[in-house]
């Protein structure tokens, strides 16, 4: 099946005239506030009971049980990593921020587990993890033969936060030893490096990254990096004697993923395209829309070098010599945005997925409301992006608020099944609809999981696994907002995810809501559950989007330094070769170019098109399938019309 890159034409849905200042299908670029759990909300509060148990006429997918509760249903600001795993044992083990009363001022990290019978242990509520003043932020791995270790944020012996690593006694107690990373020095003074993300590599070496909190809403922020090793005679995680400085950013979207065949670990980050970022002026300020990804993979795993990293989205800023056409001028009209997701496959291949909503930077950096499209892209087929979910159906009329740090469809969660090799991507999508909002006008969220069974390079369509529909207006405890959801990395013939269920739509800490007390769901559903098909289209079919626009200067391959930048216009040697039935051609542009790829028989006579149209710069792969042919020689040509390149390919049936 013929496949484009997305690095190719159009204005992402740029209207023809320029935008006035007071269009309503536009919002301001606000800052949005850094939560890090010092906060103390005073909102009302609604106590339980809340009525009925599911929405009437709610349909879930799957099964769902309570593994614990919280009034704090936000569980992170950006990207929110892994919170629960599946072991070797067949043991779920979960991690969640648990506000043990409203109004923040009780706030602990908590974790349970479920052995392979479905028997919790401890049913329902969960066990305190430490015993620091406060704690949250939480992700966790499992490693040295099933022992959880959660890494989080603390307050313990002073009034900052710091980044700490728990580790359970044994494996499945919940009696957690707790250690913390050497503290960053400043003049004397510690700083907060917290909101870390982690995960351990085949050595059984801990990989770090965290943020540094200054609290101060839009004003660069450094990230930090640091290993660790589990000691067993002490029972607690030993770390480097310093933290390793890994670059700027602006909003809280660091992760991390190691190899389970190989030592390779993966880190990726936003960064602020802004013009004098990082400039820390203590006036300064920048957009915490206007982002690249930047990406570093390192393949032994030893003495991470960020110096390294790609730039691997490479959006096109806007360029005033297009004035005063603004739809040309703005050039790439989406940016990265404050959540990604890494994973390495079973074959070794890095995948990020990641959230964009729209920019547009000539106009001040004002978006849409809530429009946004969560990408995936994948190291085995460097030069391409494809559309898991593409939420920019009603842009221009529907103006709902999803609220702080949120767009319509966010918060990706890659996973793999090692039975099938297919790719599972779980995440989270706003109910938009008016006739669907609480009572103070916040959206509701629900939970869809999307699948590929070719690698990443096609993803079906996503199916709702919740579809617990908010009542129209309904007040506190009557609402069904399911929120910051995870997924675990094995997908063994079911997804394994956990969520905090909202009885108030919207984020109370960020003013948004009403105190309620709120379920933390433990939800798995069979892979037979999930649909593979109809599949999302992917550019230039029709209903899909581009990555890049085709009149900005030619995209360099993602991975610049671990994958060659396309100079040439080439060819290659199908693969394999002879073949039966089918195998793969790979083409290399030097430009974004008009291209032809065909088949011809020995008597000149056209048997296939398998490519006809606009490609960008970069590698590209396509698949023949000649089942319907007869064994011999044929011809395959790529043409761009000013250049052609023909090779010879054998089958053999």
């Amino acid at each position: 099946m013929m496949r484009n890159s997305c690095l190719v034409i159009l204005a992402l849905l740029l209207p023809v005239m320029a935008f006035a200042n007071d269009n309503p299908a536009l919002r301001d670029p606000v800052p949005m506030p850094l939560v890090t759990g010092t906060e103390e909300v005073n909102a009302p509060v609604f106590m339980p009971p809340y009525p009925g148990l599911i929405p009437n006429g709610a349909d879930l997918v799957g099964d769902t049980v309570t593994i614990g509760t919280t009034w704090y249903e936000s569980q992170h600001n950006g990207t929110i990593g892994r919170m629960l795993e599946k072991d070797a044992n067949g043991y779920l083990q979960f991690v969640w921020m648990n506000g043990t009363n409203s109004g923040s001022t009780d706030r602990h990290v908590y974790y349970n587990y479920m052995d392979a019978e479905g028997i919790q242990g401890y049913p329902g509520f969960g066990t305190p993890v430490e015993s620091s003043t406060r704690a949250g932020y939480t992700v966790m791995d499992v490693d040295h033969g099933g022992i959880c270790f959660p890494g989080f944020h603390q307050s313990a012996t002073n009034a900052n936060f710091h980044t700490a690593v728990g580790a359970d006694f044994f494996p499945h107690q919940g009696a957690f030893l707790i250690s913390e990373p050497p503290w960053i020095m400043e003049g004397g003074t510690d700083i907060q490096a917290i909101w870390p993300r982690m995960m351990y590599d085949s050595e059984q070496v801990l990989h770090i990254i965290a943020t540094h909190s200054h609290g101060v809403a839009a004003h660069p922020q450094r990230q930090w990096y640091i290993t660790g090793e589990y000691n067993p005679l002490t029972y607690m995680v030993e770390y480097d004697a310093e933290w390793q400085l890994v670059g700027w950013t602006n909003d809280i979207a660091a992760d991390v993923a190691t190899s389970e065949v190989s030592n390779r670990v993966a880190t990726a980050w936003m960064y602020c395209l802004d013009p004098a970022f990082p400039d820390t002026n203590a006036a300064a300020t920048y957009s915490q829309m206007n982002n690249d990804v930047h990406m570093m993979i390192d393949d032994d795993g030893v003495d991470l070098n960020f110096e390294n990293y790609f730039n691997l989205t490479q959006f096109h800023v806007a360029n005033p010599l297009w004035l005063p056409d603004t739809t040309l001028a703005n050039m790439d009209t989406i940016r990265a945005y404050t959540d990604l997701n890494l994973f390495i496959d079973q074959d070794d291949w890095v995948h990020c997925a990641f959230t964009c909503r729209s920019y547009f930077e000539l106009e001040g950096g004002v978006s849409y409301w809530h429009p946004s499209i969560i990408w995936h892209w994948s190291e085995q087929f460097p030069g391409e992006f494809q559309t898991i979910h593409n939420a920019f159906d009603d842009w221009d009329w529907n103006y709902v608020d999803c609220g702080a740090w949120q767009v319509k469809a966010q918060n990706p969660s890659l996973g793999q099944d090692p039975e099938t090799g297919y790719l599972y991507c779980m995440y989270h999508v706003y109910d938009v609809d008016t006739t669907a909002l609480s009572a103070a006008g916040w959206p509701s969220g629900e939970i869809y999981i999307s699948m590929s069974q070719d690698a990443g390079q096609n993803w079906s369509q996503g199916i709702n696994v919740t579809r617990t529909v908010t009542p129209n207006g309904a007040p506190a405890g009557q609402c069904w907002s399911e929120l910051t959801p995870s997924m675990a990395k094995l997908v063994d013939g079911a997804c394994h995810i956990m969520y905090v269920v909202d009885r108030d739509a919207g984020f109370v800490v960020q003013t948004e809501g009403s105190w309620t007390f709120n379920g933390v769901k433990y939800h798995t559903v069979s892979v037979d559950d999930i649909p593979s098909t109809p599949l999302v289209p992917q550019w230039p079919e029709p209903g899909s989007l581009p990555l890049h626009v085709e009149h900005g200067p030619a995209v360099g391959i993602p991975g610049a330094g671990r994958y060659e930048i396309a100079s040439d216009f080439d060819l290659a040697q199908n693969y394999p070769n002879p073949f039966n039935p089918s195998t793969t051609i790979q083409f290399t542009l030097d430009q974004v170019s008009n291209v032809t790829l065909q088949v011809y028989n020995l008597k000149g006579e056209l048997v296939s098109t398998l490519a006809n149209g606009a490609y960008g710069t970069g590698q590209h792969q396509i698949t023949f399938d000649a089942s319907g042919l007869a064994s011999g020689v044929y011809i395959y040509r790529l043409d761009d019309g000013l250049r052609s390149i023909s090779k010879k390919m054998l089958l053999i049936k």
